[in-house]
């Protein structure tokens, strides 16, 4: 899986937060779709639950305003 995602933030200190703690953002977002099997993946239907996991997975961690939207600009399964 080639990804990459953008995130709207909820609140300001939320942008910084993500510049902080990058690598911890990157491994929630890779433990939340490495899960997924390549059929999931390839699916186009199961992007939007795909984005409401994630955002989910990172409110738990970086609080329930963190993030306003979720995008997947580039998403490539080979």
């Amino acid at each position: 899986l080639l990804l990459s995602v953008a995130i709207e933030v909820g609140e300001a200190a939320a942008a910084e937060s993500f510049k902080n703690r990058d690598a911890e953002l990157r491994d929630i977002i890779l433990t939340a779709l490495g899960t997924k099997s390549t059929e999931e993946l390839t699916d186009i239907s199961r992007r939007e639950p795909f984005k409401d996991e994630v955002i989910q997975a990172i409110k738990g961690r970086f609080g329930k305003k963190s993030v306003k939207s979720l995008y997947f600009p580039q998403f490539v399964v080979q």
